[in-house]
């Protein structure tokens, strides 16, 4: 069961031996919800009532070309926005640890950014060790992004027989053409990039991942920015997202519906 009552979602899946959507395992963390404890209850109805007569906004995204150059502009101040206090103060700091915990492996990070979860994983005691991740493919479509995390990187104590690499790339396209269709990851991260991408590019990137990651045992761990299961704060978030998007948010649109996007999975 996946569980978003607030307006984001932690999600931990282990793709079936069988390849379909029906098999997943589905593991939910609680949502973050304090970012929207100040909104009055009649404040949402009226929302809601709005949004009944207006529908459901579909999440655009922007384009690969659109995300390379505007966050090339992005990088040098993205980690004000995703990172630091503010993170802190709504758990996304500790959501990140506890998430990317699970990660084992040769393990593929997609939309790195400014490598935020770096300092996170946990690396295994040896080159062939499970205990923890023994290789990490961090891929992002930004150049600028991906420079801010190797200047991350540099401060970090990473053993030096993890094999780190970085790989210029369109998530949504790209991964199965480099990475082949039989499964080359024990564990696949992305924090906060389907809601860049579109509804088809999160749907066709989460195909990616599907294809790329190891069918058996391999895992798949998210952060992402998803629509509420609340109906009141579904309804918000439909009426603002496409603004919130253009006005700061840098392109991410908020009410995506990524449970319905993983359930649909091929």
């Amino acid at each position: 069961m996946i569980s978003s009552n607030g307006a984001l979602c932690f999600l931990s899946l282990v793709p079936g031996s069988s390849h379909t959507p029906s098999q997943h395992q589905l593991d939910a963390h609680s949502a973050l919800q304090s970012q929207w404890k100040r909104r009055g209850v009649l404040s949402a109805v009226t929302i809601s009532a709005i949004s009944s007569i207006f529908g459901t906004r579909p999440c655009h995204g922007i384009s690969s070309k659109q995300a390379e150059d505007s966050y090339d502009v992005y990088a040098s101040t993205y980690d004000k926005l995703d990172g630091g206090k503010l993170a802190d103060s709504l758990g996304i700091e500790e959501s990140r640890v506890n998430l990317l915990s699970a990660a084992k492996g040769r393990c593929l990070e997609i939309g790195v950014g400014t490598g935020l979860n770096l300092s996170k994983y946990i690396f295994a005691s040896s080159s062939t060790a499970m205990d923890g991740v023994n290789s990490l493919t961090l891929l992002d479509i930004s150049d600028g992004m991906m420079a801010e995390a190797r200047s991350k990187l540099e401060t970090l104590n990473i053993p030096s027989y993890v094999d780190v690499k970085f790989i210029k790339a369109d998530a949504t396209t790209e991964l199965s053409h480099l990475f082949g269709d039989e499964g080359y990851f024990d564990t696949i991260v992305d924090t906060f990039s389907l809601c860049v991408m579109g509804n088809a590019g999160a749907r066709s990137c989460l195909n990616q991942m599907r294809n790329v990651v190891k069918k058996d045992t391999g895992r798949i761990l998210l952060i992402e920015n998803t629509r509420s299961s609340n109906a009141f704060l579904g309804a918000y978030q439909d009426l603002t997202a496409d603004a919130a998007a253009k006005m700061g948010g840098k392109g991410c649109v908020s009410n995506q519906d990524v449970s319905s996007y993983i359930r649909n999975t091929k």
